[in-house]
């Protein structure tokens, strides 16, 4: 073993000199961050994982890096070049059917290097940039936008499944309709601060400024209200009223008072043979 190592490291060796020698190796490129001023300049698209009792399902996201709005998503039990092309046709088909102004920022990953969905984005005349590798933070939009979403989604299945909306639908059917309302919810629901307190709906509509001077309006409304009284009644005072005793019935003083005793429940069973006999 030690001699086919030193053999291993002798041809890799050679094979490194000899293509560097014939100049095979493309020519590094260099990477500019641009910051997005204005929508529809900049996209970012990226997946992510969603662990739904067990299973992993894979989230596929498109968003608008100046707005943070999520223009595609897409849910599937695999992640392949199919399942992040769907985010992207969602997104030109709400764009009537043009792309990003400047480019299309996506990381390294093998669906979104595919001959696939190269052949789609130059069917729609788009610009990919892509991230260096092993550097996430240069997709820093995508990928807080990513964990914002996975944040809300969980709390909306949640909340899903325990009025039990879907109990007769399959699994991934309970998971894409849960990420429709999670991607409603984040669009047009959810104000950001980012945003100066807006949606991002309402900066890809052009509602943001009217929203943002009737935000303004209201916290200097707000501040101008004289300031309350001061709190004059004590803390016992408070207890008493919150308490209600001179409301209730003998049964309810004495319900209350057993779970202060030592056996409470011996004795409220005592207190309610009483009052059934």
């Amino acid at each position: 073993m030690s001699a086919y190592d030193k053999i291993k490291k002798s041809v890799k060796r050679l094979l490194v000199q000899y293509v560097v020698a014939q100049k095979l190796l493309p020519a590094r490129t260099e990477y500019h961050h641009e910051k997005a001023l204005a929508v529809h300049e900049i996209w970012a698209e990226d997946f992510t994982e969603l662990v739904v009792y067990g299973c992993v399902f894979k989230l596929a996201l498109l968003i608008d890096v100046a707005s943070t709005y999520f223009l595609g998503i897409a849910v599937s039990i695999r992640a392949s070049a199919a399942l992040v092309a769907k985010p992207l046709e969602q997104a030109l088909a709400k764009n009537n059917g043009k792309g990003p102004e400047k480019f299309l920022l996506s990381d390294n990953g093998s669906q979104y290097v595919s001959n696939e969905h190269g052949r789609l984005l130059e069917k729609a005349d788009i610009v990919q940039k892509r991230i260096p590798a092993c550097l996430p933070q240069y997709n820093g939009s995508m990928e807080c936008g990513g964990k914002e979403f996975k944040n809300v989604f969980y709390n909306v299945f949640a909340a899903r499944e325990k009025e039990g909306a879907d109990k007769e639908k399959s699994l991934l059917s309970r998971v894409e309709a849960a990420v429709e309302q999670t991607a409603y919810l984040m669009n047009d629901v959810i104000a950001r601060p980012c945003l100066q307190g807006v949606t991002p709906a309402d900066l890809m509509e052009g509602w943001s400024q009217t929203r943002i001077e009737a935000n303004r309006e209201y916290v200097r409304a707000e501040q101008e209200k004289p300031d309350p009284p001061p709190w004059k009644k004590g803390y016992w005072e408070v207890i008493k009223e919150a308490m209600g005793l001179k409301e209730r019935t003998r049964l309810e003083l004495l319900t209350k008072f057993s779970f202060f005793c030592r056996r409470p429940l011996r004795t409220i069973a005592r207190l309610g043979r009483e009052g059934v006999g």
